[in-house]
């Protein structure tokens, strides 16, 4: 009996060790992986190769409603259907908001235990497993379930580092990174910048070739940060505020998307001048202040969101269905209407997977990795 235990467990670091693994993490949060985890999708189907999407914790939307990461929802309705259950592809399920409150360490082992056995199944005769990480490598690290611990566990000894910063700073968090790798034992596979501005790719180049190679870390790839993709729609603002759409005929608005937020708190002359110049903006204004709302209809906005769940006049409510742009009603003052959506995380819509694949094929050094 114990031999055939043995022998079972051996069977299972067997089967960890045969398969390639590409562990996304970051150091910040937004960086990116589940765009990239899309692009891995694809290319590895489009390769031919048996691979399998895992991600270890997921992330619902609040405490209080479905466990489901929408993230993960996306992914499984979308680039990778699969007969596997939800639980195998996301078994732990943490939310953003108060998770502090929600988990302790008590939980720890359970957690990974349910990490480890949905990964084992998943990863059973598949040459390939995309882990989409935490949002950050900071994430959990209270509890012992941060990227890097369940990396561990998992007996994966390399991970993919994202860096998203377009600025020098991201050479000081690469290396802070690459030292506290070191120190828990872990390898960096490479780097892939991600999301990072037009203006800074050559600075990057330079920043390889200078620094980074000096200490053998791949770069796998650059990609440029693109508006379309990492901009939300409106009616993911919509969602995210817990807001009301007050002009039903403008509703095919909703796929606007939002490359801006500005918010109207001046006399409509002073406004006109920051309108002209952004473009695709959502305007945040009080219901009650008809003159900038006005205004703003008038250029380049992509919806309208008033505060305070103040009715418009119906002036602003008939242009704005001339315009197709729609208004959406905040229950919140404008201060915590703002704050709300510096949490909003845009998500890749379903007319927008061709586009993924297209910038990862040509962006990532794919002979590095397959």
């Amino acid at each position: 009996m114990l031999w055939i235990l043995k022998l079972q467990l051996k069977d299972k670091k067997d089967v960890r060790k045969m398969v390639k693994v590409f562990y996304l993490t970051s150091l910040n949060e937004r960086a990116g992986k589940s765009f990239l985890s899309i692009g891995f999708i694809q290319k590895l189907k489009k390769e031919g190769k048996k691979f399998a999407y895992f991600k270890p914790i997921g992330t619902p939307k609040s405490a209080f409603t479905n466990k489901a990461d929408p993230d993960v929802g996306f992914i499984l309705n979308t680039v990778y259907p699969t007969d596997l259950p939800y639980d195998f592809i996301s078994p732990v399920s943490i939310p953003d908001v108060y998770y502090i409150d929600l988990i302790d360490t008590i939980k720890k082992e359970e957690s990974l235990e349910k990490i480890k056995n949905a990964y084992d199944k998943i990863a059973k005769d598949k040459d390939y497993i995309i882990i989409e990480g935490n949002p950050s490598i900071r994430k959990f690290i209270r509890i012992g379930l941060d990227d890097l611990s369940i990396a561990k566990y998992l007996d994966v000894n390399e991970v993919i580092y994202i860096s998203t910063e377009s600025s020098d700073q991201c050479i000081d968090n690469i290396f802070f990174t690459k030292n506290y790798f070191e120190f828990r034992n872990v390898s960096i596979t490479g780097i892939l910048f991600n999301k990072i501005n037009f203006d800074y790719i050559a600075r990057i180049e330079e920043l390889t070739k200078d620094h980074i190679n000096r200490y053998n870390i791949p770069v796998l790839g650059v990609i440029e940060k693109n508006v379309e993709l990492f901009s939300p729609r409106v009616n993911e603002i919509k969602e995210q505020l817990g807001g009301e759409l007050i002009n039903e005929q403008a509703s095919s608005g909703l796929n606007n998307l939002v490359e801006t937020f500005l918010i109207g708190a001046m006399n409509a002359h002073a406004a006109i001048k920051y309108l002209r110049q952004v473009k695709k903006a959502a305007f945040i204004t009080g219901g009650d202040r008809t003159d900038l709302a006005m205004a703003a209809l008038n250029e380049d906005v992509s919806t309208l969101i008033l505060t305070g769940f103040i009715q418009p006049d119906m002036s602003v409510i008939t242009l704005a269905n001339e315009k197709e742009i729609p208004i959406i009603l905040s229950p919140s003052d404008t201060y915590t209407t703002m704050r709300n959506l510096e949490r909003l995380k845009p998500g890749i819509q379903e007319d927008e997977i061709g586009k993924v694949i297209e910038i990862i094929e040509k962006e990532i050094k794919w002979e590095l990795l397959l």
